[in-house]
This record gives structure tokens, sequence and C-alpha cells, in this order.
């Protein structure tokens, strides 16, 4: 471990978005956790540190080579479905006592038993927007229960609801957070931190295309993509706390258009490309690329970029609609139902490609309806999941697909948790901005 580095560890880590976000921001992440065995093969092929399938409500903290109260953060997304059966307990009670026997047991009670036990500087602990608004059977805001829990602990805490597309991740997804600290510090408030905006007009929602700075005249510079000179040259992405100017979102375009043709089952196009055929044409496309400047895009393989199969029916469906449209399958003519109307209340939607795309959930292991590409008569890969969820294309899921699928909807987005973490590291910890990631 460098002396220099900031330590981290990820509980409920998944494949790793809150890690991949920590380490862009300057973190070294020790360890990490997960009950889902299908996760490890991801995490361990992209990140160095050692991550352990389990329980946590049967695990002791580790040893990780830190003393008490030197770790700066733990971080973790813990679910918490039951929101009802949130109550008073004391975080120290739950020290020698057998977690799994407790039928109303919440996740989130042992994300603060680590935080009990190795005292780190700060935290950051990730749960759906729900939470904002729920009681527990008492009437109490669950909110106001756990910040009361972690008042106790010695830490001040702020609570945020953010969304993704704010950050430059190409989608729309809102979620909650909690940034704590004991240091006395107050905690960031990230809206200050935020990279994009709604755009002003639909010229702002077209394919923003990278050029290169040389080529900008005088007749272009100050048009080009809507941005200013100053703005263009400005490197992906770059986190700066009350920034002048905002992009506009990203969008479905920016995110996975230059990504190759895959047909459900032709041969030209192919169910699966494993090479790119274009270069990145966006500047998103150019930092999810994550091309050494030393090395060519067409040396590059490309992971995970495999359609699934469609029947005719679902293609057929797909066709009708356009870009951006959604039809709730109880309005689909029953004849051409996929579903029970009454037991799936889902949607078809097809992608707009002018938008962020809607909310990558881990219902996309099951079926891609919600997701259905805006140009080509099919859902997404996993590649481009990814990519809305601002994973680098160097970032491999070597699982089965419907596991690949899941690992990506349930992740942090890692643009997102490197915003957090940036803005921890400098206004927390008071450390200097880290040097933007370099590809490998």
């Amino acid at each position: 471990m460098s002396e220099s580095s900031l330590t981290a560890i990820d509980l409920f880590c998944g494949a790793g978005g809150i890690s991949q976000g920590l380490k862009d921001a300057g973190f070294e992440v020790l360890w990490g956790i997960d009950h889902e065995e299908n996760t490890k093969p991801t995490f361990e092929a992209n990140h160095e540190c050692e991550m352990t399938v389990g329980d946590i409500r049967e695990m002791e903290p580790p040893e990780l080579g830190v003393e008490t109260g030197e770790l700066d953060l733990v971080a973790g997304g813990p679910p918490c479905p039951t929101f009802s059966l949130v109550g008073r307990s004391k975080i120290n009670s739950l020290d020698g006592r057998s977690n799994t026997s407790d039928d109303r047991h919440l996740l989130y009670e042992d994300f603060l038993r680590f935080v009990n036990h190795y005292e780190p500087k700060a935290f950051l602990m990730e749960n759906v927007e729900g939470m904002l608004s729920a009681e527990n059977d008492d009437g109490e805001p669950v909110v106001d229960i756990i910040k009361d829990q972690v008042t106790d602990l010695g830490y001040e805490v702020r609570v945020q609801v953010l969304d993704a597309a704010d950050y430059g991740v190409p989608q729309h997804r809102d979620r909650l957070f909690f940034i704590g600290n004991r240091l006395g510090e107050e905690n960031p408030d990230m809206t200050a931190w935020e990279t994009h905006r709604n755009p002003r007009n639909e010229e702002e929602k077209q394919l923003k295309f990278k050029r290169d700075p040389a080529e900008l005249t005088d007749e272009n510079q100050q048009t080009l993509d809507g941005f200013s000179e100053e703005e263009q040259q400005e490197r992906f992405p770059q986190f700066d706390k009350d920034r002048s100017t905002k992009r506009p979102w990203n969008t479905v375009a920016d995110a996975i258009l230059d990504l190759p043709p895959v047909s459900p089952d032709g041969t030209t196009p192919p169910t699966k490309a494993s090479e790119y055929e274009i270069g990145p044409v966006s500047e998103y496309q150019y930092w999810a690329r994550d091309v050494a400047e030393d090395a060519n895009w067409e040396d590059m393989p490309l992971y995970n970029h495999e359609c699934r199969g469609h029947n005719m029916r679902d293609l057929t469906l797909y066709k009708l609609l356009g870009e951006g449209v959604s039809f709730i399958i109880g309005d689909i003519p029953e004849e051409h139902q996929p579903y029970r109307s009454d037991i799936f209340p889902d949607k078809l939607k097809k992608q707009n490609p002018k938008e962020p795309a809607t909310t990558v959930v881990a219902h996309l292991y099951k079926d891609g309806h919600m997701f259905i590409h805006p140009r080509e008569a099919r859902s997404i890969t996993v590649r481009e999941a990814a990519r809305l969820q601002s994973f680098r294309d160097t970032f491999e899921f070597p699982v089965a697909r419907t596991h690949a699928f899941k690992q990506v909807g349930n992740a942090v987005p890692p643009l997102l948790a490197q915003a957090i973490g940036t803005a921890i590291r400098t206004e927390v910890l008071k450390e200097p901005l880290a040097e933007p990631p370099k590809a490998d």
C-alpha cells in the first residue's frame, strides 16, 4: 500500500462500480465483499484487491493493514428493501450476536457495524430514492433514524438524491447518498460538483462529435458543438467544484452508436462482435474506449458485445416503436401482448438517442424490452448497458450474459462514484485533486 494513497473498502461491492469510481478519484480500494458468487470473477478481473464472497452478517471485519481510525473511507450500497422494519437499535449492540437469526435484520446495519469497527474518516452509503420518503411501522422517517444512528457513531452526515446524468453518465438514475465524516468538516453538497445539465435546445441534444482542437478555425471555434474552444479542449471527465460552465447531458447516441451492429440471428451483422469497426466519434466514446496514448483502437478487443435472441413477435413489436417511445404492455392489443398485463405491468421502450437512457436495471438479465436499441431491431448488449452505466470498455464482465446484465444493472455508475469520491477527497480529506485516470 502506497503511503500517499487514500484508502477505502467497498461493501456490497458487486462488480465494483463504486470501486472503479473511487480508484479513478485517487483512492486505493483495499477490500470488497459481496454475497453473490458470480460477482467475484468480474470484480477480480478488473480490480487488484482481494474480494470476499460471503454473507456480511456472518463476517467479522478483516484485518486491512491499517490501524483503527486510519482508513479513509468505507463505501457501499446495502440493499434495504423493507423500510418498515428499520428501528432505532444501537449499532454497537450488533457486535457479538447472530444476525442471521434475526428475520428483521437490515443490511444497512452491517454497513454501520463496519463503520463502527474501522472508524474511517468518512463513509459513503448508497440506496434507492424511495428511502427518502419511507417510514417505519411507527411512522418515523427512515432517513432520520439512520442519521441518528450515524450521529451516535460520531459522524456528521449529509443526505442527497443525485441524478447520474448530472455527472456525465449517459443515463438518468436517481439514487440516495449518505456522505458522512467524523473530522468536523462540512460534507460536500454534490450539486456544486455537477458537470452536465439539461440541454437548452434541440441542437444540444445531437451527438457531440469530438474534434481535434488543431482543426478549429476562427469561423467554427465558437459554435462547434455549442462549446467554446476552452470547453472543447477540457478533458473528460473533469470534476471541479462550482464550475462556471456545464455541458449538455450525454445521450444514448453519445454513448453507444460507435459500437458495431449485431443481430439476433444474422451473420451480417453477426450475433457477436469482438472488434471495433470504426474509431470513437463522440467525446464520451473516446473516453469509454480507454485507449492508451501509444495504442491503436483497432488493436483493442471488444468485450461483451453480443446480442441476445429474440422471437419474431418481439422483433415485430420493436419495429412499431419510434425513437424514445414506450408502450405499457397493457396498452398493446391483447393478441400482441408478450405477457399477461395483470401479472407483468411492464413496458416496451426504445431508447431515445437524443436523451440519456432510462435507468439501467438488473431486470435486463430476464429480458431487454425496456432497453430496445434506438436504431437496430434488438435489445441492447451487455457492453452497451455498461457504456450507459459509465463502465469503460476495458472493464470486462467474464461471466454468463445473464449474470453480466444483473451486475451492470445493480452497479453504482463509476463516473458518479468518481465525482463523489473526488468531492470527499478534496472537501473532507483535504487532499488535492487526483490526476485524471489514464488508459492502461
